[in-house]
């Protein structure tokens, strides 16, 4: 029998608790970034209860340490919980699965009017989000920022980790196309140099896809951030966060050891020692952010001072 799943009431974005991370300033960093976090509830249930300390803490574990940190110097940093819809959710994505992530959305949403609201005062911004936070950061762009005032106010969106047809985006946010462009998009989905990727594509454009626009997956190189430079060699990565034995101490930055090709809308990645474990089938996804920790870090750098400098 299929159990309905113990989710909590809805957050109170007003409130301490519902935010993993809501800073308040540093001398440094003039914008903010609002981050939405991927799945990192494993379970059978349909969406995940705040009340569950344990994907809480894998979740810090996981996305603050090795996702949101490559914009602590560029930005203020802005995560809320949510009520995120499960690996299930994600497998059986009709019915309740779509619900699961309806619910999990409207969370998003409400964080990131509370944000808006009560917390930017004007200042630029970068929408973040890998996987189910890359989805749920595409309807934040629809809903919620393309057409509004928010747009004037960002700086770029960052949502690797699902295939991103390029007529999904709203029309008033292109991709971006070089490394310091405002006011656009990027995505990239990593794999193995062999992996078999085209069931992959077909599913996200049957999912992501809008009728009669532009089927093209999104891959931008983050070696290079430029369309225009698919393919880079390891000399250009600027650090990529390995990961360490459970209870091992923290593995330091590998610097040149990516090296990344965009093909046909996936990212062929290649790494030096120590090399992340793929998921079956080549699937690099759970290291999307870490592979390019110090080049997202630089570029978004470069695209804040970017922002700023367009609007002296």
């Amino acid at each position: 029998m299929d159990k309905a799943s113990p989710v909590s009431a809805p957050p109170d974005y007003a409130q301490s608790y519902a935010w993993a991370v809501n800073e308040s300033g540093g001398p440094n960093r003039i914008a903010d970034v609002f981050y939405i976090h991927p799945t990192t509830f494993l379970s059978q249930e349909w969406n995940q209860s705040l009340a569950d300390a344990a994907a809480q803490t894998w979740t810090r574990v996981s996305v603050v340490d090795r996702q949101l940190s490559a914009f602590s110097d560029c930005c203020r940093r802005i995560m809320p919980w949510y009520r995120q819809a499960s690996t299930r959710a994600f497998a059986e994505r009709d019915g309740r699965g779509a619900a699961a992530y309806d619910l999990a959305y409207g969370d998003v949403r409400a964080a990131f009017r509370h944000y808006l609201a009560n917390s930017n005062h004007g200042r630029p911004f970068i929408l973040a989000g890998h996987s189910q936070g890359a989805l749920l950061g595409l309807r934040l762009l629809h809903d919620e920022i393309a057409s509004t005032p928010a747009a004037r106010r960002l700086v770029a969106a960052y949502l690797p980790g699902i295939g991103i047809p390029a007529g999904a985006l709203p029309a008033s946010i292109p991709v971006c196309r070089h490394p310091a462009q405002t006011r656009c998009a990027i995505s990239w989905n990593s794999f193995t140099p062999h992996a078999e990727t085209s069931a992959w594509a077909e599913r996200a454009q049957r999912d992501y896809g809008l009728p009669g626009r532009d089927r093209h997956i999104i891959c931008i190189n983050p070696l290079t951030f430029k369309a225009s430079q698919p393919a880079a060699a390891a000399s250009a990565a600027k650090g990529w966060l390995p990961v360490a034995a459970r209870d091992a101490q923290p593995l330091p930055i590998a610097i040149g050891a990516v090296s990344a090709s965009c093909k046909n809308g996936v990212l062929r990645v290649t790494t030096t020692s120590p090399a992340p474990a793929p998921i079956p089938g080549g699937i690099l996804h759970m290291h999307d952010i870490a592979l390019f920790w110090g080049d997202i870090a630089t570029n978004a750098r470069l695209r804040v001072r970017a922002f700023h400098g367009a609007r002296r």
